[in-house]
């Protein structure tokens, strides 16, 4: 690849992120119009349009797409009001409990199903508790996001990020659990202290206002025990479907759109019926993403930090800490699937050629799980829960308001991270 492309591809790349960043053009319309000017530039030498899934990760968007048809099925049969009227009953309308039920509950959903299934589970239950409270469900549901990212981190499945980087080191569900697990507890419990200390305690004297919702009957909630009945029983094989992929060989992502044809089909329901339960701005600006990632690997730059990073081979504390880092901001900046995607070439050429113990997997994992939390662009989830309060509440959210949310929390479990790793692998 020549200067003049390398220079092109990174000039695209900071624009974008600086009219992302600057708010002043809607996010997912200009990575998408990022990725459309790096496939018109030719950059990519011989690409053709059929190649197109070597470029955009399929997988993630077929999940995305899936769930979002699947969750949009069980919210019309009345589920989630249903589910929100227990939750209200049981916290007894103490606002606090209440709130971190939610995030322990959300962190250990994310463990065994991906983050975005688990976001748009909770987010119709959040906003239901937050209409209760006559306050905005941004807090509440940017909070369950950041759950959701650090749960994702404990397993194999739990996160996107994990099951490539499982798939490239052969290690499996259970070396995930005994690894990133501990850590995953460590900054769960930093989390919740946090956002109950900083976030929350404004809400703390606000449960009079859940009475209206405890004393309502749930099963009047239900629109069609029948319509709730096929929906849940589609979900729960969905679930059984991404725990025992390896074992029946079907991706993740084929058992979500077989989901979603399922559900449709048993109740009757049509794409258009639908359509408002897609998050189409998410989909368009993950698409944009993966382009501008591939972009950034096909001129070059992948092997350039490979040989970089190449020199630090001989100092392991020096390796693994730099690497934990930058996969950390490249995960929050650019997002975890694509840093991840970028990463993965470059640590299997420093484990081949330059003798680096495979421990270094474990560094890529927890940095790329919990730094993936720092921006809207980090992780899918962020970026669903972002557009669901959105279109809730219709007030704007931008790059800088998900920025100061998330910054001191991310931070605090990047460093938490970096202790247990300088801990677990003696350096």
């Amino acid at each position: 690849m020549s200067l003049l492309q390398w220079l092109f591809v990174l000039i695209v790349f900071v624009v974008a992120y600086y009219l992302i960043i600057s708010g002043k053009f809607n996010r997912s319309t200009v990575a998408f119009a990022a990725g459309i000017i790096i496939l018109l530039s030719k950059v990519i030498p011989n690409f053709d349009m059929k190649e197109l899934g070597y470029l955009v990760d399929f997988n993630t968007i077929s999940i995305l797409i899936g769930m979002m048809i699947v969750v949009g099925t069980l919210r019309t049969t009345g589920f989630f009001e249903f589910v929100a009227v227990h939750v209200v009953r049981v916290s007894k309308g103490n606002v606090r409990i209440l709130l971190i039920f939610f995030m322990v509950t959300i962190a250990l959903f994310s463990a065994f199903l991906d983050n975005v299934t688990t976001i748009l589970l909770f987010a119709p239950i959040i906003f239901l508790v937050a209409d209760a409270l006559e306050v905005s469900p941004r807090m509440f549901l940017l909070g369950g996001v950041l759950s959701a990212n650090i749960g994702g981190t404990a397993t194999l499945i739990g996160d996107p990020p994990n099951i490539l980087i499982g798939s490239a080191s052969g290690f499996g569900f259970m070396d995930f659990l005994r690894i990133d697990g501990p850590i995953t507890l460590i900054a769960l419990l930093i989390t919740v202290i946090y956002l109950d200390r900083k976030v929350f305690k404004d809400y703390r004297s606000m449960g009079a206002k859940l009475k209206r919702l405890a004393s309502m009957d749930p099963n009047k909630a239900i629109v069609s025990k029948s319509a709730l009945y096929k929906s849940l029983a589609v979900f729960f094989g969905i679930i059984a479907g991404f725990l025992l992929h390896g074992l029946i060989g079907v991706e993740p992502s084929l058992v979500a759109l077989a989901g979603a044809a399922a559900a449709m089909i048993l109740n009757g329901k049509s794409f258009s019926s639908l359509s408002e339960d897609i998050e189409w701005d998410t989909i368009f600006f993950f698409m944009g993403l993966f382009v501008l990632a591939f972009a950034l690997k096909e001129v070059g730059i992948t092997s350039f930090i490979s040989g970089l990073l190449g020199t630090l081979s001989g100092n392991k504390l020096v390796l693994f800490l730099t690497l934990y880092w930058l996969s950390a901001v490249m995960s929050g900046f650019i997002g975890a699937v694509p840093a991840v995607t970028f990463m993965i070439p470059i640590i299997q050429g420093m484990t081949s050629n330059y003798g680096v113990p495979s421990e270094i997997w474990w560094v890529i994992s927890i940095s790329a799980c919990l730094g993936g939390s720092f921006s809207i662009a980090g992780a899918a989830a962020n970026m669903v829960g972002v557009g669901l309060i959105e279109k809730h509440s219709k007030e704007s959210l931008t790059y800088g308001d998900f920025l100061r949310f998330s910054m001191p929390v991310t931070i605090m479990t990047l460093v938490a991270g970096t202790a247990y790793i300088l801990f677990r692998f003696s350096l």
